[in-house]
């Protein structure tokens, strides 16, 4: 189904909810002119109420008490008015100001139904202008709207064309790579010892065998895991939009499904005959831009080739993944930390016991996360998890029980800050250092005869290293250079977006990552795909970047130099996270570390590493920048819905992502830092009004609407709101509960560490002389070797990383980030969730504001608590809009949509 018929349908769909919705409201204004013309000829004011409130019930569906029968199945509001109207008929008791109450809810009842048809028609007209402006027609745009839009147009900016110039000058030519060199590095590398030898022995001998088993399988492919590998290929946002939707289109029709898993094993039984398919002999080629102003290059390849391609690379990625991690938990990769000498943790079983080490130190908790987060990170753990991203700085959170790269790139910031904290606490006036680097254009300049030596020296066959080489040759031209463009063939580089390309890209960069283990004796490098990051004393540092120089010339790829930096932390801080001024010494080791470490800052998103500090600080200049182009892609938005998710994607997540999340470790100086960069940023857009005022202002002028309450922006769609996102709640709610600074948390660990040995001590001294004998006995030790005095205070810390639980704990906490203070719930919030439809989405809904209070994020506490009195005030209801006269469903599939930036 292409995208065309899609919006066709988008909008039929729209149009028939619009005309309905029209329908009813005109017959309810009907209805609601002629109940008030009625009770002008009625002067009982309790037979008019009554009227009145009967009329209400039959409108709303609602049961009318009769004399024989009396409901008691979910009594309503309505009910109980009519229960006490019939009483008031005879009993003078019930005051009067009781029958004009009733009258009065009722008319506002009418009042607010009258709103909320006039709200839904408003939505549904938002809806209809973001459909149209999705496909490219013109919207009505206020002049304000269009400011800066030409800059935009046809051309496209500067900066595309310097970067396509940049990118063809990679991948259309040659890299002279000496493969002997890399087959003889490699050797080295992997035939240093016996036990490396033996490990990679077993790594070469089963890609061997994969390879054969692999390349004779035909079987791979059936409808039911046809579906699970379409949903992998739409995630990696390969297919350009029509095609994507011609995708999701197969996956509801099993006809389809069975003729692609057959036409898909037909192409897998002649694989060595597989070529690119091509249109007037080339793929299609266009750029993309990312929000941090780069350009992506990505194939419009055929949607039967980008399937196979992918369920290939899966196979491949799940594999190698597997292969990697069996190569680590082997003796050829070394460990970090002290090894425990037989002798020593005998001792240390007798005076603390068996427990007194475990999962929960400082080493313990290091080597889980590498493993868990850190580790060729980047491939699959199976074929159901899908793809990986690469961590954009607009990516939207996870659902995954996986950490997503977003979310492992955001803990490696607290990691390295809490590494820094741990050092000056634990090694008081020893250096420490941090590298953070990546490849220049690694993905377009990754030369192919690196990758294919790399492969044949794991064992991949001639067969498979004959289609990768087809697949990484592939003809292209660049679409806007028309039928009529130069066809080039790749000649470097690996394609955008296609899991092969990650596999390929991990094998190489696992290279690195060994040789940087066995040089630095077991050191490792903390990777994302090609952004890396080392840390240890200044000399470790020094060898891991000697390390990291000799593989990228033997491979033939170059350091980025924009994203290449390091920091050496001053030794006689008082305190990491604490202003500090350095000293003429700091100055004099500043500039002898750029002789031995890489130059330049330590930078991710907008942050920059203070060594003076030890803190990540927001470079405000980035966010200046970035506050201009903020503006050129919302003045771009020619609807109020498209408008709202682009200010959501670059404000809340793009901005968001890029001043790192809080923890523990950053502390409260840095959500400081956070508020105060928002609040900037919210004076640049609207010096003279707020977000919800502009969006208002400018509702008003195209659909000449009447007020709008702020609340209605910020209100979930599914209740009528658009879901403008206030990136500035979370962060207050977090501030109040960072009250302890990262030195406290570690200085309370040190005093936690002290009492553990008194009291241990303590402990000790009470027990007899035949318990201790037992306890030698126990811990397999000869009692005539030991006296019953208890360790000393120095064997005592001798293994802190390796064995203290305060410090595991210390070490837990910096890593985290806090929890957010919740805004508490109120009768009245209570009471307007109770009157929530019952069988309305938001009455079953698990996100958003929902009947249960308690279940409710504490976002969405903090918006029903701000906004939810004047929603209830001018609606009557937090349920803005019925959901079965407005396009929901049409708003939910425009959201899942991924933003496309401008430029």
């Amino acid at each position: 189904m292409s995208s065309s018929v899609v919006t066709d349908t988008l909008h039929s769909v729209t149009s028939t909810k619009i005309e309905e919705l029209k329908r009813q409201h005109e017959l309810f204004e009907r209805f609601k002119s002629q109940t008030l013309r009625k009770l002008e000829v009625n002067d009982n004011k309790l037979d008019r109420t009554r009227e009145l409130l009967y009329d209400a019930c039959r409108d709303d569906g609602i049961r009318l008490i009769e004399d024989d029968a009396l409901s008691k199945v979910n009594p309503t509001r309505r009910q109980n008015q009519q229960l006490l109207l019939r009483q008031a008929e005879k009993d003078t008791a019930i005051p009067a100001h009781v029958i004009e109450d009733i009258h009065t809810d009722v008319l506002k009842h009418f009042d607010h139904k009258s709103l909320r048809y006039e709200h839904a028609q408003f939505f549904s007209k938002l809806v209809t202008e973001w459909i149209s402006c999705s496909e490219g027609s013109s919207a009505n745009l206020s002049s304000e709207d269009i400011i800066g839009e030409s800059s935009f147009q046809t051309v496209g900016r500067r900066e595309m064309h310097e970067q396509r110039e940049q990118w063809e000058s990679i991948v259309f030519e040659n890299s002279a790579i000496d493969t002997s060199r890399v087959t003889s590095y490699l050797h080295g590398l992997f035939n240093s010892n016996k036990v490396v030898s033996n490990a990679f022995k077993g790594f070469e001998s089963a890609t061997r065998e994969k390879a054969d088993v692999f390349w004779r399988s035909t079987r791979l492919f059936d409808p039911e895991t046809l579906k699970r590998d379409i949903e992998g290929l739409l995630r990696t946002d390969l297919l350009s939009e029509e095609k994507a939707a011609t995708l999701k289109s197969f996956q509801s029709n099993k006809d389809v499904l069975q003729e692609v898993s057959d036409v898909l094993t037909m192409r897998m039984e002649s694989l060595d005959m597989w070529q690119w398919t091509t249109v007037e002999g080339a793929i299609p080629v266009q750029q993309r831009r990312q929000l941090n102003g780069k350009y992506r290059v990505f194939m419009d390849e055929d949607i039967l080739d980008a399937l196979l391609l992918h369920i290939i690379g899966m196979k491949w990625a799940v594999y190698f993944r597997h292969q990697f991690v069996a190569f680590f938990r082997s003796h050829a990769w070394k460990t970090t930390g002290l090894t425990i000498p037989k002798a020593d943790q005998d001792r240390r079983n007798f005076y603390l016991g068996k427990d007194s080490s475990g999962s929960a130190t400082i080493a313990a908790i290091r080597l889980q996360q590498y493993a868990d987060d850190y580790f060729a990170t980047q491939l699959p753990m199976n074929e159901h998890e899908g793809t990986r991203g690469y961590g954009d700085e607009d990516d939207e959170e996870n659902s995954s029980s996986r950490k997503s790269p977003m979310e492992i790139k955001q803990s490696l910031l607290h990691l390295v800050i809490t590494e820094a904290v741990v050092a000056r606490h634990l090694h008081p006036g020893k250096s420490h250092a941090v590298i953070r680097s990546d490849f220049h254009w690694f993905g377009p300049s990754l030369p192919h005869d690196t990758i294919f030596t790399v492969l044949e020296y794991f064992g991949m066959s001639d067969k498979w290293l004959k289609f990768f080489r087809k697949f990484l040759q592939a003809p292209t031209r660049f679409v806007q250079d028309g039928l009529q463009g130069e066809v080039k063939v790749r000649r470097a580089g690996v394609p955008m977006s296609h899991v092969l390309s990650d596999v390929f890209g991990e094998l190489i960069l696992f290279v690195m990552d060994f040789a940087v283990n066995q040089a630095t004796k077991g050191g490792n490098l903390y990777r994302l795909h090609d952004d890396f990051w080392f840390w240890g004393s200044e000399d470790l540092c020094v060898r891991g970047w000697e390390t990291m120089t000799e593989f990228a010339s033997i491979m033939g790829v170059k350091f980025n130099d924009d994203k290449t930096g390091s920091v050496v932390f001053p030794h006689d801080q008082a305190e990491l996270g604490s202003d500090y001024l350095s000293s003429d010494e700091d100055e004099i080791r500043s500039a002898d570390k750029v002789q031995r470490l890489p130059a330049g800052e330590v930078r991710w998103g907008f942050l920059r590493l203070d060594g003076k500090s030890a803190r990540f600080v927001i470079d405000q200049d980035l966010v200046s920048d970035h506050i201009t182009e903020l503006k050129l892609q919302l003045a771009h938005c020619k609807s109020i819905f498209s408008w709202v998710q682009a200010y959501n994607a670059y404000l809340a997540r793009f901005f968001n992502n890029n001043f790192g999340k809080p923890s523990y470790a950053f502390g409260r100086q840095h959500v400081d830092d956070m508020i105060d960069t928002f609040a900037r940023v919210q004076a640049s857009l609207f010096p003279e009004e707020n977000v919800s005022h502009y969006l208002s202002r400018i509702a008003q002028e195209r659909f000449k609407t009447g007020d709008i309450p702020d609340g209605v922006w910020y209100w979930p769609a599914r209740m009528g709101g658009l879901e403008l996102r206030n990136p500035m709640v979370r962060l207050y709610g977090m501030r109040e509960t960072l009250r302890r600074t990262p030195g406290k948390i570690m200085a309370t660990s040190l005093e936690e560490e002290e009492l553990l040995y008194e009291t241990t001590k303590a402990q000790f001294e009470q027990k007899t002389s035949l318990e201790l004998r037992h306890a030698c006995m126990a811990a397999g030790l000869n009692p005539a070797t030991l006296d019953e005095h208890f360790m000393t205070k120095a064997e005592f810390l001798k293994y802190r990383e390796e064995c203290s639980k305060p410090l595991g704990d210390a070490y837990k906490t910096l890593l985290s980030s806090p929890e957010q203070f919740e805004i508490q719930a109120t009768a009245e919030m209570i009471s307007w969730l109770r009157d929530l439809p019952i069988s309305s989405r938001s009455s079953k809904a698990t996100s958003g504001i929902t009947r249960y209070f308690g279940k409710m994020d504490p976002y969405w506490k903090w918006v029903l608590a701000v906004y939810g009195s004047d929603i209830v005030k001018k609606y009557g209801s937090l349920q803005i809009v019925n959901e079965k006269q407005v396009p929901l469903g049409v708003v939910s599939l425009m959201q899942s949509g991924k933003v496309r930036w401008q430029g």
